[in-house]
């Protein structure tokens, strides 16, 4: 704006207050309609601001219950004692109740190989030149297509001369396909080992070849000693199991699988875990079970592993807690929705400006009645889970919902607990499978929420508004600045004429004065 004067002090006339009510009027019609234009827009943008950020918020809470496993609210207990932990369950998300009894007999363990090596013996711990090669025996695997193929699993490394057993371990440590080799200082030398890594009987057929660069070298410590053949040096005992024969220098470790009995019959892994062996769960073996007395029954004891029982049931009230949770988000976004759209009062003809952000916006009405359209006419075939398409159809107001003539959700838990226990599948398929009533709200819901979506180019289109009509802003302001200058050259020049005219006056009167 043009720096303000006092206009008039030549004259002695007020055209500074003239000035400024001529501004004021030209300024109350040049932006009263652009502020309250984009006033409007700002507050609108706000609006649905609020919208998309309660949108996104419900469509997490949907998409949570909707994660595998997130509805199983199973409980399961064991006889196991607080001190002693031989085997941990997770649940999976066709979990069922069940119970069996379950005894762990062996752990799981890695094909391995271990020799002393000892001062007293004559190691100098400084080896000739040469190379070692350690082999796994080759290994089946499914690649991409689904189809089986067969890969060799080995690795060599080089020695150079005067090469300690340290080095050695570190340099047979940096290979990628598992193995590990492990040394420890004693008072006569070292242990030194070497493990294959991968845990199951027969996954890995270990064979350690050592070629010397020079046989005949008698300085050094041959790396020959590293040589090992499970053919030549190892046997099968009397018991069955696989151990070094007297001749070898290796001290042998078989491979083992995981083993567990589960109400008596004997079952296997080639790890600690148990993915896919007992239906609905994950069993990971931690230890042994505790050592105890058996009683057979029959009045014969004797001296075993001890079997704990396992009891899987329905967890009502965590499920209950669960879709409570869903009804708090749904509900609030109702609340949040309503409290946007509420129309504006008016008084004596006057709009009071007491309404919602969106007041009367046809786009949060419809997203609350599609909402509640959904909730009332959702149904689902009661397949019990297990796909058929026999059953009779299910609603959520068969499982403990109603919905309030608000728009709101309560949840009765009596009739949702008995719902839970008869038929807990078809409960949690009802609304959080890939089908169900909570991956359609949220599939609904992101078609305003995501990146592109209907919300984000709404907001877009706004912004677009408020930019326009601050151009417009800044171009009224410059009209004023130049309206002002006009005015204050204008008064200018009034001021100055008016001033002569007085100065001419004073001078004729005081001549007129004088002569009479």
């Amino acid at each position: 704006m043009a720096t303000i004067t006092n206009a008039g002090v030549g004259s002695g006339n007020d055209f500074e207050s003239i000035i400024q009510a001529m501004l004021s009027t030209k300024k109350s019609n040049l932006t009263n309609r652009v502020t309250k234009a984009k006033a409007k827009c700002e507050i609108e943008l706000d609006g649905v601001k609020k919208m998309k950020s309660a949108l996104n918020t419900f469509q997490t809470a949907c998409e949570e219950m909707c994660k595998a496993n997130a509805m199983n609210t199973h409980k399961v207990t064991t006889s196991q004692s607080k001190d002693y932990e031989a085997f941990k369950i997770t649940q999976k998300e066709d979990c069922s109740n069940t119970n069996f009894d379950i005894t762990v007999t062996q752990l799981a363990q890695s094909e391995a190989v271990t020799q002393k090596f000892n001062t007293a013996d004559g190691f100098n711990n400084s080896f000739g030149a040469g190379h070692i090669t350690i082999d796994l025996g080759p290994e089946t695997f499914q690649n991409d297509r689904g189809e089986e193929e067969t890969r060799e699993r080995k690795f060599e490394i080089d020695i150079s001369e005067g090469d300690t057993i340290e080095l050695v371990r570190k340099r047979l440590n940096k290979n990628d396909l598992g193995v590990n080799v492990n040394l420890i200082k004693t008072s006569s030398g070292y242990t030194f080992s070497v493990d294959g890594g991968t845990t199951g009987v027969d996954t890995t057929n270990m064979k350690i070849t050592a070629t010397p660069s020079n046989p005949s070298d008698t300085t050094h410590d041959s790396i020959s000693v590293f040589n090992f053949d499970r053919s030549s040096d190892t046997e099968v005992n009397a018991e069955g199991n696989r151990v070094s024969t007297s001749g070898s220098k290796w001290a042998y470790r078989e491979s083992k699988d995981a083993e567990i009995l589960i109400d008596g019959e004997s079952v296997t892994s080639h790890t600690n875990q148990f993915d896919e062996q007992i239906s609905g769960i994950t069993l990971e073996v931690l230890k042994l079970s505790e050592k105890g007395t058996i009683d057979d029954g029959n009045g014969n004891v004797t001296t075993g592993f001890k079997s704990y029982s396992v009891n899987i049931t329905t967890d009502a009230d965590e499920a209950y807690n669960k879709m409570n949770k869903f009804v708090e988000a749904y509900n609030t976004l109702q609340s949040t929705l309503t409290s946007l759209y509420k129309h504006n009062t008016y008084s004596e003809g006057k709009n009071q400006l007491d309404g919602g952000d969106l007041a009367g916006d046809s786009q949060v009405k419809g997203i609350q009645n599609a909402l509640q359209t959904m909730i009332s006419r959702f149904n689902k075939t009661d397949d019990g889970g297990d796909g058929s398409s026999s059953g009779s159809n299910k609603t959520i107001f068969d499982c403990g919902l109603t919905l309030n003539k608000d728009g709101t959700l309560a949840l009765d838990k009596t009739k949702f607990t008995k719902a839970i226990n008869e038929s807990f599948n078809s409960v949690v398929n009802l609304f959080s499978s890939e089908d169900g009533l909570l991956k359609e709200m949220s599939n609904y819901v992101e078609d305003y929420t995501e990146t592109g979506g209907l919300l984000s180019e709404r907001v877009d289109d706004i912004q677009k508004q408020i930019d326009s009509w601050t151009d417009k802003e800044e171009a009224n302001t410059v009209k004023l600045e130049q309206y002002e200058a006009m005015l204050r050259k204008k008064y200018g020049n009034l001021d100055s004429l008016m001033a002569k005219y007085s100065t001419s006056s004073t001078y004729i009167s005081q001549i007129m004065s004088s002569i009479g």
